[in-house]
């Protein structure tokens, strides 16, 4: 190795794990700043459920002909949770689950005291009754013409549980998110070999644009968790089950763009170029990917449909990796944009090259975005693309790959009558 080479990969070293560094430190950072609100929002969204249980306690007592404690126990039973009527001197008038003859005085405990004066009372204790841990909430209330206190208790092992989930969700999010850290550090260190100002000018686009990138899912983690814990305090079990299901398909898109970026990384790789001398038999990977993308037309109601004119065996002068790269991704694309019609893939030989097309009925490509579209992060349609869970760095990997293997790729498309993308690989 000479001392050059090995300037250059010692310079690498300290570039991925400068990288690696700061990425560790923004996520800690941005982990904490999420993790504690979680945990501060699903106390507060408990307090304020309770609230309003309490308060519709207060309107069932001076309305209901039915002893106090069979009024408390029947709400209480439909959210689990704890409730106590007391006198203006801390006499337990009726309880829905212990038996108030035995309770002691509650004139002492501060969330009654703060009831008492006309306000809303919080308090955080153990019990002394059965020794667990609960979160209080008082109303003041109007029984049998005294003015008496209705609590509402829940156990804070109801809230360190709900809270624990949200954490365990959200260090998976992070993992996920420092992964991709990673691979975009590893990316920016294998160009390294480059001039410094080219390197610093992809640098910086690089970050801005995968910056951009995780802003979206990211803010949109912040926001499930928000509304996660207004609908578990409201009791809505079924849109908590909804927004984890969001939340699972933001982690999937921070996974999509970490393999993504890997891809681009080995495609770019310029020490590892003699794997475009590895051909493949391009015929037989074609049809693989168009197979596997079948069951997906078919549930959007689109034609896929492969017609082979290329002869059984023809070995194209790229590696079956990214012939399966640029398959997947050209037919991915031309189903993404098409709402209906139908998807044709051609394969054919045209002297010394075998020649794909994949044709679409889609929206088709404003002429101002032909030029753009195979740049890294562009999109054409942005919330089209976000829905299909797209990254925008399809069309560049394609082109790198196809541009690896010392080929050429075309689009030709007209907005609104669909989309052609011709791809012509040298045969070995």
């Amino acid at each position: 190795m000479t001392p050059t080479t090995e300037h250059v990969h010692g310079w690498r070293r300290w570039l991925f794990g400068g990288y690696v560094l700061v990425a560790a430190v923004l996520v800690a950072v941005w982990g904490f700043s999420l993790i504690v609100p979680i945990k501060n929002l699903i106390e507060e969204r408990m307090q304020e459920g309770m609230v309003a249980v309490a308060n519709a306690a207060a309107v069932a007592l001076q309305s209901s002909d039915l002893p106090a404690s069979n009024v408390l126990g029947r709400i209480a039973a439909t959210d689990d949770l704890r409730l106590t009527l007391i006198a203006s001197d801390g006499t337990v008038l009726a309880e829905s689950i212990e038996d108030d003859g035995v309770m002691k005085n509650h004139a002492d405990r501060p969330e009654v005291i703060t009831a008492l004066s006309g306000e809303v009372g919080y308090d955080r204790r153990v019990s002394e009754t059965d020794g667990v841990e609960y979160l209080y909430v008082t109303v003041p209330c109007a029984y049998e013409g005294g003015t008496t206190v209705v609590r509402v208790s829940r156990t804070m092992k109801q809230v360190n549980e709900l809270t624990t989930n949200y954490l365990w969700m959200s260090l998976g999010l992070l993992a996920s998110a420092l992964a991709v850290a990673v691979a975009a550090a590893w990316f920016a260190s294998r160009r390294a070999g480059m001039p410094v100002k080219r390197l610093e000018i992809m640098r910086t686009d690089f970050v801005a644009n995968a910056s951009h990138e995780l802003k979206t899912p990211v803010a949109g983690i912040r926001l499930l968790a928000d509304s996660i814990g207004q609908a578990s305090a409201d009791g809505d079990l079924e849109m908590v089950k909804l927004l984890s299901e969001r939340l699972g398909k933001e982690s999937e898109r921070l996974q999509s763009l970490m393999g993504d970026l890997m891809d681009l990384s080995r495609i770019e790789d310029r020490e590892r170029a003699s794997a475009a001398g590895a051909g493949c038999d391009f015929g037989s990977v074609v049809m693989t990917s168009v197979e596997a993308h079948r069951a997906k037309a078919e549930g959007e109601g689109i034609e896929l449909t492969l017609h082979d004119r290329l002869p059984v065996g023809a070995r194209a002068t790229i590696s079956a990796t990214d012939a399966t790269l640029v398959c997947d991704n050209l037919i991915s694309n031309a189903l993404a944009y098409t709402e209906e019609g139908s998807v044709r893939v051609t394969l054919a030989q045209e002297g010394y090259f075998a020649v794909l097309e994949v044709e679409d009925t889609g929206i088709g490509i404003a002429y101002a975005d032909q030029e753009r579209v195979f740049e890294r992060f562009y999109r054409v349609d942005t919330a089209r693309s976000r829905e299909s869970g797209g990254t925008g760095l399809g069309l560049s990997l394609v082109r790198h790959a196809v541009s690896r293997a010392g080929g050429t790729i075309k689009l030709a498309s007209e907005p609104e009558k669909g989309s052609i993308f011709t791809v012509r690989l040298p045969l070995e």
